[in-house]
């Protein structure tokens, strides 16, 4: 799945609102570390060194053309040929796999406030059931006139692991509505949601996504 040579990505876990992102190479890799070269700014070009203990979240495309993401930290520095950054690798299970071209959709529970366009329908507020980068499925209220097609406008509490809290305005279009154990739901799909905004839920679907393997490690 790692191959020497190919490029890593690196995002600095800090609470800043601006992301620091970085990219390397892989030099090498055993078990449980992995050697890149000094990571390049990406908006300065300019080569960083990291601290021991440094925490990232790491994506690099696996030979089957997925997208590969975890968590790390860095382990320390190796000098054979020439210097390496080392990461810790924590295994193949904690990786998240995201096809390309697709979004990683998450089971989770945020309120989420919802107004009709044109006040077609009466405001209130929910729960989702799953969110991904391009849509999301909500709990509706079984009194409700929001019907397939509607544009609804929504406002939605992201809790960051960091303890930030970010709030977005979406607008998402009903795609469809149906019973699903005894609860009605409506799949929606996000419209007119630029590139950082998406990134921010992407954000959100990632750090989900990673707790809930973690949990699911720790029953095993």
């Amino acid at each position: 799945m790692i191959k020497v040579g190919n490029t890593i990505h690196l995002e600095l876990k800090s609470s800043d609102e601006e992301k620091r992102r970085y990219k390397s190479k892989i030099l090498d890799y055993n078990e449980s570390k992995i050697f890149i070269d000094y990571p390049v700014d990406k908006k300065t070009k300019k080569p960083h060194f990291f601290l021991e203990g440094t925490q990232f979240r790491v994506w690099f495309m696996g030979n089957d053309k997925a997208i590969y993401l975890f968590e790390s930290e860095v382990l320390g520095k190796d000098v054979k040929k020439f210097p390496m950054l080392v990461l810790k690798d924590p295994g193949v299970s904690d990786y998240v796999r995201i096809q390309r071209r697709q979004y990683v959709r998450v089971d989770t529970t945020i309120d989420v406030a919802v107004h009709c366009l044109n006040n077609k329908c009466k405001p209130f507020t929910t729960v989702t059931a799953d969110v991904s980068g391009g849509g999301m499925a909500l709990v509706l209220p079984e009194q409700h006139s929001v019907e397939e097609k509607d544009v609804i406008k929504t406002w939605l509490a992201l809790p960051y692991q960091s303890g930030e809290m970010i709030y977005l305005e979406v607008k998402a279009k009903t795609i469809r509505i149906l019973k699903d154990r005894g609860r009605l739901k409506g799949s929606f799909e996000f419209v007119d949601l630029d590139d950082i905004e998406r990134q921010k839920i992407v954000r959100y679907c990632f750090e989900r996504q990673l707790t809930l393997k973690k949990k699911e490690k720790a029953f095993k």
